[in-house]
């Protein structure tokens, strides 16, 4: 305990004529002035070292200590391993429950201020920083964190990773609850967080844990995502720079994953981009335009760009995926049902192939059969392919089973139970089953 506290001594005594400048990189590490400098600064860098290899914290933090008092500006990475060092004791602390953890979270804090005493502060440390505060002081430091992180993303976003957007929308989401900012400000960090996923999976990086953790963005940020005030928001970004086709773009694709389709302002937007003479519309832009067609229940028009956005989607599988999921959902409304249990079996999912084409063909029960021992028979063909569905036919199967004749009834019809039987409509031969 004694090694924690003198720790943070030494970093606040260096604290005190510290002044903010640039991160200092250097060529080669610096072990020092002197020769006896030198030697004691590499035997202990080496045994800090091999602890760190072996895993072995506590020991690494006592030679770790060592390094940094004789070579304090040995390079960057010295301060990276220590703060890594400490918070590994500070986490295996937390599992004890043990009274010293905060004494070793006090002592990464201590760390960092050295790292930007003796190279200077910039937006890498302050990311550093604030993932820190997140996974182990977020209770105590979420308005620091949040101060750190909003100064990275608006100014240095391309060095921050996916959990970094996640750790940000936590902090922004604290100081909203608390009152600390407003929706307005909120949506303006959504915005800027949303840029950063949209440029990464622009760029080939990370591309699903970029798309899983706009998806969080997203659901956190509900509460000040009302349609009114995105609308209001959005309006004023638009008429600000209405021949930004750009700008265009994003609120449209914004504005459709909300689901806020009704407006005079998303109106105009889905006419500027479907009719760029520039800019052909993307597969994205046609997948937005279709969901909005489909929200108004206009599933002629919906179809229609569906299809087109699978066309020209490439390789964006999982557009595909959600294009064909819209499209069996206008086949059932429409009650095109061979053409949805078609459509069912172009999803990525085998499961899911399974489970809707079980629900579309029990369906049709009540348009296709003309007597009870079709309807049986069609509900029989159903609970074929729901036995196949992974378990997510599972709510609906006791109904489709109470569905199927009991063998007393078969008996009167002269049908022996587990006989071969044609399904009207759907052209298959099931072996008949009874509910009983």
């Amino acid at each position: 305990m004694k090694k924690v506290i003198t720790l943070i001594f030494t970093a606040i005594t260096i604290m005190g004529s510290y002044i903010a400048q640039d991160c200092t990189e250097i060529s080669q590490p610096n072990f020092g002035s002197d020769s006896a400098q030198i030697k004691n600064c590499r035997q202990n860098l080496s045994l800090y070292s091999e602890y760190l290899k072996q895993k072995n914290y506590s020991d690494a933090a006592k030679f770790w200590t060592k390094t940094q008092s004789f070579c304090p500006k040995y390079k960057q990475n010295l301060y990276a391993n220590g703060t890594y060092i400490y918070k590994k004791i500070a986490q295996q602390k937390s599992k004890e429950k043990s009274p010293e953890k905060q004494l070793y979270i006090d002592s990464v804090y201590a760390i960092y201020d050295m790292w930007e005493a003796n190279f200077g502060s910039c937006y890498k440390i302050d990311m550093k920083k604030a993932a820190f505060i997140m996974s182990l002081d977020a209770s105590k430091n979420f308005s620091l964190a949040y101060s750190l992180y909003e100064g990275v993303f608006s100014n240095d976003p391309d060095i921050t990773s996916y959990s970094d957007v996640k750790y940000f929308t936590y902090a922004i989401k604290y100081m909203y609850k608390t009152g600390k900012i407003d929706c307005d400000k909120f949506l303006e960090l959504y915005e800027l967080l949303s840029g950063v996923c949209d440029a990464n999976i622009a760029n080939g990086k990370k591309v699903e844990k970029y798309k899983n953790v706009q998806a969080f963005v997203d659901k956190e940020v509900s509460p000040c995502a009302s349609c009114d005030k995105l609308e209001e928001i959005y309006t004023t970004k638009y008429n600000a720079n209405p021949e930004d086709m750009d700008l265009t773009r994003t609120i449209f694709g914004r504005l459709s994953d909300k689901k806020c389709t009704e407006s005079s302002l998303y109106l105009t937007l889905l006419d500027k981009v479907l009719n760029d003479p520039n800019n052909p519309p993307s597969a994205k832009d046609l997948f937005n335009a279709a969901t909005a067609d489909h929200k108004r229940k206009n599933y002629t028009k919906a179809e229609s760009r569906f299809n087109r956005a699978i066309e020209t989607a490439g390789d964006d599988g999982d557009l595909i995926n959600k294009s064909y999921e819209y499209l069996y959902d206008i086949a059932f409304n429409k009650k095109n049902f061979k053409k949805g249990f078609d459509i069912a079996g172009k999803l990525n999912d085998v499961c899911d192939v399974n489970a809707k084409r079980a629900t579309i063909i029990a369906a049709s029960a009540s348009t296709v059969a003309s007597s009870a021992l079709d309807r049986s028979s069609v509900y029989c063909y159903a609970l074929q392919y729901a036995a196949k569905s992974c378990g997510k036919s599972s709510g609906s199967i006791p109904s489709w089973e109470g569905q199927l004749l009991p063998k007393s009834d078969l008996i009167m019809l002269d049908v022996v139970s587990g006989s071969d039987q044609k399904v009207p409509y759907w052209g298959a031969t099931i072996s008949l089953k009874t509910r009983d």
